[in-house]
């Protein structure tokens, strides 16, 4: 062959490309059996990698009878490399004897190299603009000259319809093609915040980084953003976006500013039981609801807390006074239960009084079957106190979450709820209060703006298997946001390194995927059945891929490509660094404190 490409294609066609194009670009021959999905060819050394897009220009005849002539483009999907004169015996042979095969007659230089690559689609060949390919029906002639297309036309099909004036609005600037750094990839946004995308990796092979990249390309587009927070990994957008874009809240969780059936969902969820309160006690939650904003109310605060610091025995009750709070919640549902049991009838006097709830005179065998729930409640009062100290200590300035949650949805807005430090019952029951009232404001017309929510760690919002109350009804709303979201423009970004954890129906319901390195076979598995846009050899790569490096499949592109993710802008709150450089640091850290005191 030298250094000519055989004059194999069809001259129209071929006339299409100069000489000197050919010669530079071209990397191979079709050999053997062509058809209109895939086709094999013989590779001129070193010329093409895998994952590589090239072309094959071809005539087919047309609707009108016309001969016309087309691109075919297609992907590499992998390279075979033999040397038919260096058979498996030969190698064994040398092996056993110590031998290097150049220190023999044998023939190292009659290498073949074959690449199976999978049609894309077609396009007239003048094609300049637009960049839909049309499905090929038919297939390319063997001994057809396959070739690199030029930077400009990858970029074209790549981004497909997102050429059109009318949706370069849509397009987001994310990536780079793997193999061709000059290539940029962007993605359809309006298939991420309406049809939902799902971004899977394994720990450190920057999906967190890309959802940051993802994210802030919306918020250039103004695009209302809420995400759920679990680590702190997206403070710094702030710092990249504006403190008036980005506004940050802890979930302080105020009772008496939600409803009483919310209260006690956070009960269940923080109690650690598998089983809900009792029925009795169910039946009468409202009612202790309302006897906690009584008791605490201005004009008999003091009055309550006096009375049942008595009749409990706890002074510290007398010491720190009362607020409205589970503590509160507990201590008068631990009053109820006794003055039933004890038939004390100036107790009940007295409860009635400082709650305004005359329900609250129980019967001693209503009594009894509430005492068992004055534990429960307690512990989840302890929880649920612990937990928003460390997170409002880590999430610093952050404002504490409203009770109106559609306020968290903001034209050109990222709001950003942090969840560090709260149990993933408790992450996954306030993701439920929030995403609940944002679908129900967007079904009913109470929010009038459209919203994407981020859920960072998704498998703790929606496990594919879920143990407690909680976690089934994070699952139930999820489900139903990605069944039905599209409806209300209520979009769901999934970010997850275990998408074996993560509920299948949900997972499945995403028309994009990010997917990144992935070493679990169980993980490989799981996506390979429930992403079906992903091929058999994309699939292969998962576990080979470097860090940043991911494929892209489903609606927000053309067809799945490699690309390698563009860095975002701003940082986390504990981005990753050498771990004996941060030894140091906090051990000068501690050092300079100590020599101040």
């Amino acid at each position: 062959m030298g250094n000519k490409p055989p004059k194999t294609m069809n001259e129209s066609a071929a006339a299409k490309l100069s000489t000197a194009d050919l010669q530079n670009r071209y990397v191979g021959t079709l050999v053997g059996e062509s058809t209109s999905t895939e086709f094999r060819l013989a590779v001129a050394h070193e010329t093409i990698r895998e994952q590589d897009l090239i072309a094959v220009d071809a005539e087919m005849q047309s609707n009108s009878d016309e001969r016309e002539s087309i691109r075919v483009w297609a992907k590499v999907k992998r390279i075979e490399r033999l040397n038919p004169l260096f058979p498996t015996e030969s190698g064994h042979e040398l092996a056993a004897t110590k031998t290097s095969p150049f220190d023999t007659v044998l023939s190292l230089s009659r290498e073949m190299v074959s690449a199976v690559c999978q049609v894309l689609g077609s396009e007239p060949l003048d094609a300049s603009t637009g960049g839909k390919l049309t499905q090929l029906r038919y297939p390319p002639q063997p001994a057809s000259s396959a070739y690199r297309p030029l930077s400009g036309d990858i970029a074209r099909v790549v981004v497909g319809d997102l050429q059109r004036t009318d949706k370069q609005n849509r397009a987001l600037d994310i990536a780079h093609l793997a193999n061709r750094p000059d290539v940029d990839v962007k993605v359809d946004g309006h298939a991420i915040v309406v049809r939902h995308v799902a971004i899977l990796a394994m720990t450190g092979s920057g999906k967190t980084w890309t959802a940051r990249r993802i994210v802030e390309q919306l918020a250039e587009k103004h695009y209302p953003i809420v995400i759920f927070d679990p680590h702190g990994d997206y403070t710094g957008l702030a710092d990249v976006l504006g403190g008036e874009k980005v506004k940050r809240y802890f979930a302080r969780f105020p009772i008496l500013e939600q409803e009483p059936e919310e209260v006690l969902s956070v009960i269940e969820a923080l109690s650690g039981a598998t089983r809900g309160l009792s029925d009795t006690m169910r039946n009468l939650f409202g009612t202790f609801f309302k006897a906690v904003a009584h008791a605490s109310s201005e004009n008999v605060r003091t009055e309550a807390a006096t009375w049942l610091a008595d009749y409990l025995g706890k002074e510290t009750i007398r010491k720190y006074g009362i607020r409205p709070d589970l503590f509160l919640f507990a201590d008068l549902v631990e009053t109820a239960s006794k003055a039933g049991q004890t038939e004390d009838k100036a107790a009940q006097d007295q409860l009635e009084r400082i709650t305004g709830q005359s329900e609250l005179r129980l019967s001693k065998k209503l009594a009894s079957y509430i005492e068992g729930s004055v534990g429960r409640i307690r512990r989840a009062a302890f929880a649920l106190k612990r937990m928003e100290d460390i997170n409002r200590r880590i999430a610093g300035n952050a404002e504490p979450l409203p009770s109106d949650r559609t306020q968290l949805v903001r034209h050109s807005g990222i709001t950003i709820v942090s969840l560090a430090g709260y149990t993933s019952d408790y992450q996954a029951t306030i993701y439920r209060l929030i995403a609940e009232t944002i679908l129900s404001a967007r079904v009913s017309g109470k929010l009038n703006l459209p919203v994407c929510m981020v859920l960072e760690e998704a498998h703790t919002f929606a496990p594919g298997r879920a143990d407690t109350p909680a976690e089934r009804a994070a699952v139930e709303i999820t489900r139903q946001i990605a069944q039905e979201g599209r409806k209300f423009q209520v979009g769901l970004l999934l970010i997850s390194q275990r998408p074996g954890r993560l509920d299948e129906t949900s997972l499945s319901m995403c028309n994009s995927y990010v997917i990144m390195k992935m070493v679990n076979p169980a993980d490989q598995n799981f996506v390979r059945k429930v992403v079906e846009s992903l091929g058999e050899d994309d699939a292969r790569m998962l576990p080979d891929l470097d860090k940043g490096e991911a494929i892209l499949s489903g609606e927000f592109i053309s067809f799945p490509v490699l690309v390698k993710m563009k860095p975002p802008k701003s940082r986390g709150e504990r981005e990753e660094k050498d771990a004996f450089v941060a030894l140091e640091e906090m051990h000068a850290q501690t050092k300079q404190v100590g020599s101040k005191k």
